[in-house]
């Protein structure tokens, strides 16, 4: 059983629980529970705010550590580079295939709705263009700049010798930009959650509907786990390495 699971619910964020608790996060996600854009609120307040019984939620977070604690790699103290790669391959990866499709399957929907809900799907396809453009313009300068620099720190301190320094400073620079755009594609999900209903569409949606929400849905969740492997563990990581040679 993870220790981190037997303290008061009132001395741990949301935010905490998902980091060191990783087998926690779809728990938290299925009551609902915001650990990367809002996590710094404690459990039990969390909660009481959503209506769920506390007792409810540590039994469920005790029984799913107990069952997967061994199955996830802990990320607070694997490798850098292997973290890297994870979040390449599960996440990068995904939003390459995902987001050209999602593109083509809203443009199919402003085709066969776009006349009935003109509210909802011309901007939902415009503010969807944007975060897709933003995105992938965000993912390759993480895998072009912001990792392997990430890559050659790591390398530089287990080797023992002088970490590689840049001409723009310390790499808490690069990666309070990267922090900013997370910041950025998280408005233009909330545009997209609220132009959806929060994914519900209207009284008569019909299958294509159905599709398109289920997968932004979808996509939202991964870009949650997304973000939180890299704010709340890769970056935070990064700083400590860099900061120790100081």
């Amino acid at each position: 059983m993870d220790s981190t699971l037997m303290i008061d619910p009132g001395s741990k964020t949301i935010k905490q629980i998902a980091v060191e608790c990783p087998a926690a996060i779809p728990v938290l996600e299925k009551h609902h529970f915001d650990f990367c854009w809002t996590g710094d609120k404690t459990l039990d307040v969390v909660a009481a705010e959503m209506g769920v019984p506390l007792e409810i939620v540590l039994s469920e977070l005790r029984l799913a550590v107990a069952e997967r604690e061994t199955e996830q790699p802990n990320w607070n103290v694997t490798g850098l580079d292997a973290l890297m790669r994870h979040i390449v391959v599960r996440h990068h990866a995904y939003l390459r295939n995902e987001l050209p499709l999602m593109e083509r399957l809203i443009a199919r929907l402003r085709e066969a709705r776009g006349r009935t809900d003109a509210a909802t799907v011309a901007p939902l396809e415009k503010v969807f263009r944007f975060f897709k453009r933003e995105l992938e313009n965000h993912l390759r300068k993480e895998e072009e700049v912001l990792f392997p620099m990430i890559a050659r720190l790591e390398a530089a301190s287990v080797a023992g010798v002088r970490l590689p320094r840049y001409s723009f400073g310390p790499i808490a620079n690069p990666i309070g930009v990267m922090e900013e755009e997370h910041d950025a594609e998280r408005r233009e999900l909330d545009k997209m959650l609220g132009l959806t209903g929060n994914y519900s569409g209207p009284a008569d949606a019909c299958n294509m509907y159905r599709i398109c929400f289920d997968r932004l849905k979808t996509l939202e969740a991964d870009m949650r786990r997304h973000v939180h492997l890299e704010n709340h563990i890769l970056f935070p990581r990064v700083e400590v390495l860099e900061n120790a040679s100081c």
